[in-house]
């Protein structure tokens, strides 16, 4: 058997190292391109990152903002019922008052006219005796007494009754102006209270942070 030559077996060794470095060629220019390829998946999967960290951060912000807002109006609704149940203590106790008063004016408005009549009547039958009595000495009593005759002692006494009906009707005026004072009253805390209702609604929603759940209470104007 002839044995390989110096030559021969260089030869081989050279082919075998060729062979070798073609194959770590091919290996190498693969592994370059899943390389290129990993880094670029890398990339996206980094701006990608960002945009849902960015999203995220939005989100969170959004979330606290509606906290505070939610917080802001909760306290704003606990105030309108509070005043609304103020207003609604204010019109009962008007409403009150207006029955009262209006009581009131018609005791003033029937006293008035029945003292007006027991006055007169009074009058009348103080003076009726008095009068016949001094029908036959009345122009010498004129005479003698001046300004103390029947006459001006009846127009004294009309007066006085006059002033004290004057003082039935400004007792009967100023009831009326109370009355109406607190119809005013009553009309404006209805009105109040009918705007403020008027104003604030509320519902309840789910929030667009996902896993959390709040109430926003929605606020509608209305111009009455």
């Amino acid at each position: 058997m002839r044995r390989p030559t110096c030559k021969e077996t260089v030869e081989q060794q050279y082919e075998e190292s060729v062979s070798r470095i073609n194959e770590l060629t091919t290996i190498n220019a693969n592994i370059v391109t899943s390389k290129a390829k990993l880094e670029q998946e890398l990339s996206t999967l980094a701006g990608d990152y960002e945009e849902v960290t960015k999203e995220l951060r939005v989100s969170d912000e959004r979330y606290q903002r509606v906290q505070t807002e939610l917080k802001h109006t909760v306290e704003i609704l606990h105030e309108e019922q509070e005043r609304i149940v103020k207003i609604e203590a204010i019109k009962k106790s008007l409403e009150i008052e207006v029955k009262n008063l209006s009581v009131r004016l018609e005791e003033v408005e029937a006293n008035a006219i029945v003292g007006d009549s027991r006055l007169g009547a009074r009058t009348r039958r103080r003076e009726a005796p008095t009068l016949r009595n001094r029908e036959d000495s009345s122009q010498e009593r004129a005479h003698n007494q001046g300004g103390d005759d029947p006459v001006n002692l009846y127009k004294r006494q009309l007066q006085e009754q006059e002033g004290m009906s004057q003082q039935s009707v400004t007792r009967v005026r100023r009831f009326q102006r109370e009355l109406e004072a607190a119809e005013d009253r009553a009309d404006t805390a209805e009105s109040n209270l009918t705007l403020i209702r008027a104003k604030h609604r509320s519902f309840v929603t789910t929030s667009s942070v996902p896993g959390s759940q709040v109430y926003l209470v929605q606020e509608t104007r209305s111009d009455l």
